[in-house]
């Protein structure tokens, strides 16, 4: 896939050692194609979201990868991984068997955060980007997409292997895809830790509590 080539570029050019939504966001608009150009009508450019992400700070808690020439490659992250499949969706669904720019782009801003969340510091809202798409002739979805928003209040934990498993079992079950509230986790460090994050209103710590006396039960 042409853009998850370049994502992997992209993620290389910043010293990044994962590849995410904003590094095919990056793809996208590093080369002159339909998407990049409707994101150019609403005021988002390369050079823009570029200088953006290297101004980003990174939570100190977490090692973040950094690219190493002696790798192989870097992989890509969950959301990226999710944002494959729905762009090879969109592109099976106008009848393509291989995805182009557009429908990457159409892919993020409808998947949960996925791309929107990219373009929410330059004042561009996802319905806007979906709308310079239509007006350059690209089919888009009928209904809307999801409009980024930011997390409110989000409380994080660190937990171990072992109890990881259990308390996103009970998020997952009191807090489905789709509920008000979002959370969602990673791996962190060595050894490797789960990091836990969720909005205000999840009560976090009474879940993780508990996840611990189901398991101890």
């Amino acid at each position: 896939m042409v853009i998850v080539e370049g994502a992997f570029e992209q993620a290389r050019q910043l010293d990044h050692g994962w590849i995410g939504p904003e590094h095919c966001l990056l793809a996208i608009l590093a080369t002159p194609n339909v998407a990049s150009a409707a994101l150019a009508d609403v005021g988002l450019t390369y050079y823009r979201l570029r200088e953006h992400l290297l101004s980003l700070s990174y939570d100190p808690d977490i090692p973040t990868p950094r690219f190493h020439k002696a790798r192989k490659g870097v992989g890509p992250n969950p959301a990226a991984h999710k944002l494959m499949g729905w762009a090879s969706g969109f592109a099976v669904g106008v009848g393509l068997r291989s995805t182009r720019p557009e429908h990457w782009l159409i892919a993020m801003l409808y998947l949960d955060d996925g791309g929107a969340m990219w373009l929410d510091p330059f004042g561009v809202s996802a319905q806007a980007a979906i709308d310079a798409l239509a007006s350059r002739g690209v089919r888009v979805p009928e209904f809307a997409p999801v409009e980024y928003q930011p997390w409110r209040g989000p409380r994080t934990v660190y937990v171990s292997k072992k109890e990881l498993q259990p308390i996103l079992d009970l998020l997952s079950k009191k807090h489905p895809p789709g509920s008000e509230w979002k959370w969602g986790f990673n791996w962190v460090g060595k050894p490797r830790r789960g990091r836990i994050s969720a909005e205000e209103g999840i009560d976090l710590d009474a879940i993780v509590a508990e996840a611990g006396s189901q398991t101890t039960a």
